[in-house]
């Protein structure tokens, strides 16, 4: 699989964990170009994890104007069991059910859940990096040994 094309993106978002079992994962056999990869594949998360942060922060502004605005529209009008106007709890607690703000919250708890797996996959390739280490030198002193 590709980084970046349509398969590796609805795999993201199907299922992020067995993605980054797959990124992570170290072909043994073929391991000089596992070495080789490597620095560009953690780059490229790397990369990809901080843009998800950043818009992760945008969508955070998202839903703080979206509940704004949700409890503005809540202000305006009266309570109507006394006719006066809407008491705190009660206008916290429209906006929080409005459906622009649930609509916000949830692009937000995507967002987050794309940069969690991003992180996650980011943290495993900082391990794979010495893992790769300890293989190499693992199988350059089986060469030394079989050769001698």
């Amino acid at each position: 699989m590709d980084l970046g094309n349509t398969a590796f993106w609805e795999n993201f978002k199907t299922d992020p964990a067995s993605l980054a079992a797959l990124v992570c994962s170290v072909d043994v056999i073929n391991l000089d170009r596992t070495l080789q990869q490597h620095s560009a594949l953690r780059a490229w998360v790397g990369a990809t994890y901080e843009c998800a942060r950043i818009e992760e922060e945008k969508l955070k502004w998202q839903v703080t104007k979206t509940r704004a605005l949700a409890l503005l529209f809540a202000k305006k009008e009266m309570d109507p069991d006394t006719n006066k106007p809407k008491a705190l709890a009660v206008l916290a607690a429209e906006a929080d059910i409005a459906e622009s703000v649930q609509q916000a919250g949830a692009a937000l708890h995507a967002q987050q859940e794309k940069r969690g797996a991003l992180r996650a996959m980011d943290k495993a390739l900082e391990d794979r990096k010495d893992m790769l280490v300890q293989i190499a030198a693992k199988q350059r002193k089986e060469m030394e040994e079989y050769q001698t």
